[in-house]
């Protein structure tokens, strides 16, 4: 796998694009099913400081969702191809049918 064909400074970079690939799915998930930089109680607009505090928001709930995924993506075990194939066919396709 890509495990070894990189090494080094070159896999650095490859898990740093999917980190940041994932930060940007979490943005959009939080602007989809979040509200974005909606915030979760009322402020007047005439304050000036309501632009930070709404891109703060929207930080905040994209960490959220991001820490959710690493969490998710650390503490279960990776599956083969062929279990996922297994499911897929096995359950998914007769359910779907």
């Amino acid at each position: 796998g890509y495990h070894t064909e990189y090494s080094g400074m070159k896999f650095a970079f490859f898990a740093l694009a999917e980190y940041c690939e994932v930060f940007v799915v979490c943005g959009v998930a939080a602007t989809l099913f979040l509200g974005g930089y909606q915030l979760p109680f009322h402020i007047d607009e005439k304050y000036p400081f309501i632009q930070l505090l709404q891109a703060g928001t929207f930080f905040a709930k994209s960490l959220a969702l991001y820490y959710v995924v690493i969490w998710i993506r650390w503490t279960l075990p990776r599956l083969r191809v062929d279990q996922l194939m297994t499911v897929c066919w096995k359950y998914l396709t007769p359910i779907a049918i």
